[in-house]
């Protein structure tokens, strides 16, 4: 038990000083979705189920009400968990989501609640703006702190299986803090393409930029072997990230599974289940 709790004590220092110190690593704020965790992130121009994290944009196109959830374990470790939901609704006037998304391990916790939405604009654009509300949680101090901040997206299709997207989270560079702590959250610049040359091939590729300098470069290959059935890989970084996945994709439910391993971190599962209706 002593064991236990001095080890759920680094972890929570560790996650602290993290964020109070440097904010979050680049990738780590929309990486939701065993699919796209699969695909190295480079998701920015692809439609799909985690639209509402990854660029609202695509959420545009999402033609069916979807029930999205995902849970990842950072680097296996015992009960650090990061826990996504994703609420799609498609309407005549516009398409809506409802995002949740919560991070942490017991003694400290971060959430994240967003209401998108999202609408073409002429045959080939697509664009949607999210609204969050940003919370730590100190559950030992018996605090909480909060923020708002905002993100959008947009994507343009060509003719040629080509799509290109934007994204941009908290352009307003909002803050954050705690007792006699301040962190700035980052202000994250994504843009790149999505490209299928088949029917059952997919390449996606992309590069992010935060304010702290970094620069990620990200890409990605689906394959489809069998009917219903897909393969992923991806690399991303740096720090560099290596993953991999496996889907399944029917007329009203989908499961993917994903690793990703760190280059000192090691590896983080994570799975997937989506419901059309």
């Amino acid at each position: 038990m002593k064991v236990a709790t001095l080890k759920n004590s680094i972890l929570t220092l560790y996650l602290l000083f993290i964020f109070f110190s440097k904010g979050y690593s680049i990738g780590e704020i929309n990486q939701v979705g065993a699919r796209d965790v699969a695909l190295g992130n480079a998701t920015v121009a692809l439609v799909s189920s985690f639209s509402a994290f990854n660029n609202q944009g695509t959420l545009a196109l999402l033609k069916e009400a979807t029930f999205a959830l995902d849970y990842q374990q950072p680097y296996l470790i015992d009960r650090f968990a990061i826990k996504s939901l994703a609420l799609t609704i498609p309407t005549s006037l516009s398409n809506f989501a409802f995002t949740v998304r919560q991070k942490g391990i017991p003694g400290y916790s971060e959430s994240r609640f967003g209401f998108a939405m999202a609408k073409k604009i002429g045959k080939n654009f697509s664009a949607g703006l999210q609204f969050n509300y940003f919370l730590v949680d100190f559950p030992e101090q018996g605090t909480n702190q909060g923020t708002f901040l905002i993100e959008f997206g947009v994507l343009f299709q060509t003719k040629n299986n080509l799509a290109i997207g934007f994204h941009l989270f908290n352009p307003s560079g909002s803050t954050i803090g705690s007792l006699n702590f301040q962190s700035k959250l980052p202000v994250i610049a994504n843009t790149g393409i999505s490209l299928k040359p088949t029917s059952d091939l997919l390449i996606v590729s992309s590069i992010a930029y935060s304010d702290d300098k970094q620069l990620n470069i990200r890409m990605g290959i689906e394959y489809q072997f069998v009917d219903r059935f897909f393969v992923r890989v991806g690399i991303s970084g740096k720090p560099i990230h290596h993953s991999a996945g496996i889907g399944y994709k029917c007329r009203y439910f989908a499961t993917d599974v994903a690793f990703v391993h760190h280059e000192t971190l090691g590896y983080t599962p994570s799975i997937s289940l989506i419901f059309n209706f």
